[in-house]
């Protein structure tokens, strides 16, 4: 079974989704929502890998996803990062989502693990894991989103201040991490490591803009049974704002991208970085109401 067995599978090299300090930024300010008793909780599942933050663990389904099996890796967990909704359709449909594997149908399953009290705490810890990491991908438009089949922007080549990537530089890359990394600094080195602090500090300045009337806007209500309801409203936004603004404001002709996209696209992803944010610790909160002293905790 997927599900058993993208759990159960262990570390490697990160990958991309956002890109690495994405992800650790929407970790970063989830986690300064949390809790008490839901921070309680993630330290002690975090501890069972020697890890104290979420920002260590969310770029792992990356990983999982790029390895083959004999080398601990999942490769078949990689459309759960992910829903394809053609941008001409008006919103999210079954069909979008053969086999119910993909984002819209594994996040919600994901998080009924993790609440599940009575579960490993192996098989927990994964499943928190993989919550941290798929509500951002959710909030990337690209990730809800394709036009003629480009597998999310994936195919569409790009020029982005000059910058080709000799030619790898794709519109999907593009909102993962390229205009994320010349808007704030941040970087992505050997091995796709990021600097922590660096995420942390800009995940602080997003965390701090961020209201008392946006977060009530942004937090999901009916929590946990609204959850399937609520994570297929977060895959709409996503496809509407890949409709209007990702694919909308593209150059006509040439593919040479620069200021004009840079100003429609960083507000976009400012703003996704904080509802994801958001919005996972209103789902950790939830999740894992209880004090950890409180919880059985078989092993």
């Amino acid at each position: 079974m997927a599900l058993a067995a993208g759990l159960g599978a262990g570390a490697a090299q990160p990958a991309l989704a956002w890109g690495g300090n994405g992800h650790a930024i929407v970790a970063d300010i989830a986690e300064a929502r949390l809790t008490p008793a839901a921070a309680r909780q993630v330290a002690d599942l975090l501890a069972l890998e020697g890890h104290q933050t979420l920002d260590q663990v969310a770029s792992w389904p990356d990983t999982i996803g790029h390895i083959p099996h004999d080398k601990g890796g999942a490769p078949e967990t990689l459309p759960w990062h992910y829903v394809d909704i053609d941008v001409d359709t008006p919103a999210y449909a079954a069909a979008d989502c053969p086999d119910r594997n993909c984002v819209v149908e594994r996040l919600p399953e994901l998080a009924r693990v993790l609440g599940d009290t009575h579960a490993p705490r192996a098989k927990r810890l994964a499943a928190l894991k993989w919550v941290v990491h798929l509500v951002g991908d959710i909030h990337q438009p690209l990730h809800a989103a394709e036009r003629d089949h480009d597998k999310g922007g994936n195919m569409v080549k790009v020029s982005y201040y000059g910058d080709t990537r000799n030619g790898h530089l794709n519109l999907h890359s593009l909102w993962d991490e390229g205009i994320l990394e010349h808007e704030t600094g941040l970087t992505t080195g050997p091995h796709y490591s990021i600097d922590l602090a660096r995420a942390r500090h800009e995940a602080e300045v997003l965390n701090a803009a961020i209201t008392p009337g946006q977060a009530a806007a942004w937090s999901p209500q009916g929590l946990p049974g609204a959850l399937d309801a609520t994570v297929t409203a977060w895959a709409n936004e996503s496809h509407a704002l890949a409709r209007n603004v990702t694919y909308a404001d593209l150059p006509k002709t040439g593919d040479a991208l620069g200021d004009a996209y840079d100003k429609a696209a960083w507000p976009v992803i400012q703003v996704r970085l904080e509802q994801a944010g958001v919005r996972l610790a209103d789902v950790l909160n939830v999740a894992l109401p209880l004090p950890a002293a409180t919880l059985v905790q078989p092993r």
